[in-house]
Formats: C-alpha cells, structure tokens, sequence
C-alpha cells in the first residue's frame, strides 16, 4: 500500500507562539525548533520573521513549562 507524503504542515497561533519561545527566549534553531514542535522548517522560518502569525508572541512548550 502506498501512502500519500504529507503536503501541509498546520501552524496555529499557539504553535507560532511556541516557535517564538524557542527561538527567541530558548536561542534554539529553526531546525530543532521545528522537530520539537512538529512543523516544516519553511513554516518555523515564516514565523521567524514574522510573515506567518505577525502577533505571536513566546509562550514555552508544556515540557518546558
């Protein structure tokens, strides 16, 4: 059986919000930003710079609470 590849990759608010405290308050990379959270790098990247969810602002992960 084939499966289909994943082709998007959803990015709520929180998620975005989750993104800012890693790489901002956490120093962490896009890339291990993106594994932990479950995103596409592409996605973390478009957080990062504000083109995807301009308002987020840094909440942590509940592991890291």
């Amino acid at each position: 059986m084939k499966t289909k590849a994943k082709t998007t990759y959803p990015c709520c608010f929180t998620k975005a919000c989750h993104v800012r405290w890693a790489i901002d308050i956490m120093g962490w990379t896009m890339t291990k930003a993106a594994i932990e959270i479950g995103l596409n790098v592409g996605t973390v990247s478009h957080v990062a710079h504000g083109h995807r969810h301009p308002g987020a602002y840094p909440i942590p992960l509940p592991a890291y609470a």
